[in-house]
């Protein structure tokens, strides 16, 4: 039918031509229209972002339109079409395989993912602010996290973690007491309950949440002197159907880290984050994760440095 139409526009103009009602310049510019026409194709593309906290969304969805923007010369304009339903327990694992996402961002070596197909893009997209845990504290106990001196002072506490967070196993790992269990929504009853002494989230989603979850957070406190650290990077993962998405996001990755952008959206979403927490007067306390892709495992934050 497209063919057919293309025929019949092609013997109009040539009939035109012919008896001189068209120009040449004007002819050039009828084809240029409608290729240009043909060029302006959309691509939808199938993004989840749940279960995370309400900065790292913004964070991580602000980072994927850079990288589209970046490559959209290459790979055509976008539109994102995205899901932030929370996903529980093996739901992570089915993103792809059952409902059919093109891409997600999570940890780099999330357990759930451990057996499935998928495509890893090895740039960080958030300099591993993610592995740097600031701990979340009853207030009638702030005098005994600031007598801290060393990790083993801290070992011998009990770190609270939601059930299914890959964080439990690098606490474990590295000789730290862990209480598994509950949800994210139980986290601070059950420290308020104390369940256990403490918990830790990443420098860069702490404060927003006590504040997002003021009722909750009645009589908790942030701690004030202490990091604990991790190799902990934020990645893309691709369904390991769509290679070619998968070579944009890096090519985009590759763009923003070069020309500034990335570091432009990390500072935008996590500056004043830091220096409120006075972030890099802490005392760090490094720990080993044991789960690090391969291809990642000389990672280190550069926020270190």
């Amino acid at each position: 039918m497209k063919k057919n139409l293309i025929l019949i526009i092609v013997f109009v103009v040539s009939f035109l031509l012919a008896l001189g009602f068209l120009k040449q310049e004007e002819v050039k510019g009828l084809f240029k229209s409608e290729a240009s026409n043909q060029e302006t194709e959309v691509t939808e593309i199938d993004v989840w972002n749940g279960s995370r906290t309400t900065s790292r969304k913004l964070h991580e969805r602000e980072v994927l339109e850079a990288v589209l923007d970046a490559t959209k010369d290459e790979y055509g304009e976008w539109i994102l079409a995205e899901t932030t339903e929370d996903y529980d327990g093996d739901m992570e694992a089915r993103a792809f395989r059952d409902y059919g996402h093109d891409l997600f961002v999570t940890v780099a070596g999330n357990l759930n993912l451990k057996d499935e197909k998928k495509i890893l893009v090895t740039e960080p997209i958030m300099k591993g602010i993610l592995g740097f845990r600031v701990l979340i504290i009853r207030e009638e106990d702030k005098d005994k996290f600031a007598g801290i001196e060393n990790e083993d002072e801290l070992k011998s506490l009990r770190a609270g973690i939601p059930h299914n967070w890959p964080d439990a196993e690098f606490f474990r790992f590295n000789g730290y007491e862990v209480v598994e269990g509950g949800s994210f929504e139980e986290l601070f009853y059950r420290l308020h309950d104390k369940k256990f002494d403490y918990t830790a989230l990443g420098a860069n989603e702490v404060e927003g949440e006590l504040t997002e979850r003021e009722d909750e957070g009645v009589g908790l406190a942030i701690e004030e002197q202490l990091l604990v650290y991790y190799p902990f990077p934020v990645v893309f993962y691709v369904n390991p159907d769509l290679p070619e998405l998968a070579e944009r996001i890096e090519k985009g990755m590759s763009a923003i880290s070069e020309d500034g952008t990335l570091d432009e959206i990390f500072f935008k979403h996590n500056g004043e984050i830091m220096e409120s927490l006075n972030f890099w007067e802490r005392k760090v306390f490094k720990l080993d994760n044991p789960i690090i892709p391969d291809e990642m495992a000389d990672f280190q934050s550069r926020l270190l440095e």
